[in-house]
């Protein structure tokens, strides 16, 4: 004969603690194969789609790509778009600028502290020069000057350009930025300072 079961034994108890450690341990697993899987959008010139803190997000637009890490401060849903963009001249980036790749315009204007939004560009050789270095030109809006004044955006501000360090890895030109001023990305080389 059995004994009776009770739901307050101590059998009871060390059942249902081990189904509560079991849950929590499943739902660590789901929480931990979430941020391995984060979601990628393709699209041909263009990407509109949300990006999701709890996720990140990749966006490809052939040849040009934007990576939001998880935890990126922006919410649930923040809906923004990657699409190529019109090349500035390289005047109006730096002096002695030579572009690289694809212009990419990009509406988001993110500031992301310790956690940077990798862009890159496929490239099928490294086009780093002697006497150059990389960089991805992230277009502002600034105060007008005498450089910049025809160079007006809708915001009333004028265009400015703020470089960013790069380099080549894995038939990549990469950068990874903490700030993004909600308009052209370009990636580029300059003269050595």
């Amino acid at each position: 004969m059995h004994p009776r079961f009770s739901f307050s034994s101590p059998q009871a108890r060390h059942v249902r603690g081990l189904m509560v450690v079991a849950l929590v341990l499943s739902a660590a697993g789901l929480a931990i194969g979430q941020d391995a899987e984060m979601p990628v959008f393709k699209g041909k010139g263009s990407v509109n789609e949300p990006v999701n803190t709890d996720t990140g997000a990749i966006f490809d637009i052939g040849g040009a790509t934007m990576t939001f890490p998880v935890g990126l401060p922006v919410g649930r849903s923040r809906l923004v778009t990657l699409k190529k963009g019109k090349r500035p001249t390289p005047k109006q980036v730096a002096d002695g600028f030579s572009p690289i790749g694809p212009t990419m315009d990009f509406n988001g204007a993110f500031r992301t502290a310790d956690k940077p939004i990798k862009v890159a560009v496929s490239s099928k050789k490294d086009p780093s020069k002697h006497g150059r270095r990389l960089v991805l030109a992230v277009e502002v809006g600034t105060l007008c000057d005498d450089k910049n004044k025809r160079y007006k955006l809708k915001t009333g501000l004028c265009s400015g350009w703020e470089l960013v360090d790069a380099d080549f890895r894995d038939g990549e030109v990469v950068a990874e930025v903490e700030s993004t001023g909600g308009l052209r990305l370009q990636f580029g080389s300059v003269p050595n300072d």
